[in-house]
């Protein structure tokens, strides 16, 4: 399997960050066994790293997570050298890297944060202004190519920002965080089996099954959403699992604490995890982040 760290050593912006925390991250994707294509785009960066699981058939689902990607890229000063998907899929269970997909390949004006620029009480703003952007670039796009009218992409996002992490999360990837030895999920699933859930209709080991699971209640699509804030502390020793559902949907949750526990380089735990939904029959693209905090 491929698999994406940022470029350089993580965390060094030439300057340390005022906090002294890094990020230790590394991606893993793949087209699953299913799949003709891969809908998934992912960025890591040195403070930032990003997944997200297009909808709406291809070629529309792709290009939605890559505009998405590319947006909350532009945030990061540094990372790893984003790509462009190849024209062909590759072949049944062949991993790819999915990076930020820059039109025309020229990479877009960035708008580098500062740490010290970050507001700390709403850290999340500047992923907020970057989503919002990128959904604007998917309403002009659905505007001019009707080919693209049904696109659109769930997103979760992960910001170190001084001493705080700040997610923004819409559709049904998901963040975990590993922490003293509690695996909890951080984001709650924008679709209709997670309504039932929390109805107490269904369980959520139901809801894994369910018929309905991949009906998504809002994404990314050029429309108006809601997407939901989170900011934590950072704790050194934490670590963030981010992941489309083509793992979470398959790989049980104790089977995800095991290997985040296990595997101690972030690299090779994502490419554990990647294995276990292939092995869980793949149904589904799969990307897998694993980013750690550390002090400097």
């Amino acid at each position: 399997m491929s698999m994406v760290e940022p470029a350089g050593p993580v965390g060094s912006t030439g300057s340390a960050a005022p906090s002294g925390l890094v990020l230790r991250a590394a991606a893993v994707t793949d087209i699953g066994l299913s799949r003709a294509n891969n809908e998934d785009s992912a960025y890591v960066g040195r403070r930032l790293v990003v997944v997200a699981d297009g909808i709406g058939g291809m070629p529309a689902g792709e290009q939605a997570s890559a505009i998405v990607v590319r947006e909350l890229a532009a945030l990061d000063p540094g990372g790893s050298p984003p790509s462009t998907l190849p024209d062909a899929a590759p072949s049944a269970g062949e991993s790819q890297h999915t990076g930020a997909v820059f039109e025309d390949g020229e990479p877009p004006t960035l708008r580098l944060v500062s740490l010290d620029a970050v507001d700390p009480a709403d850290p999340t703003a500047p992923l907020r202004a970057a989503l919002a952007s990128a959904n604007r670039k998917i309403r002009q796009l659905i505007e001019t190519d009707a080919d693209t009218d049904a696109m659109g992409t769930t997103v979760t996002a992960l910001l170190l920002a001084g001493e705080q992490v700040a997610l923004l999360h819409v559709g049904d990837s998901r963040a975990y965080r590993l922490h003293d030895g509690a695996l909890t999920q951080i984001t709650r699933d924008d679709t209709y089996v997670q309504t039932l859930v929390d109805e107490g209709l269904i369980t959520a080991d139901e809801a894994r099954n369910h018929p309905r699971r991949s009906v998504v209640m809002q994404a990314v699509q050029g429309l108006s959403y809601e997407p939901a804030s989170i900011v934590l502390p950072a704790v050194p020793g934490d670590r963030y699992l981010l992941c489309s559902d083509g793992l979470s949907d398959v790989v049980s949750d104790k089977a995800i604490q095991g290997a985040l526990e296990m595997e101690v380089d972030p690299g090779r735990c994502a490419q554990t995890l990647v294995r276990h939904a292939l092995r869980g029959g793949g149904p589904d693209n799969v990307t897998v982040i694993v980013a750690d905090i550390l002090r400097s």
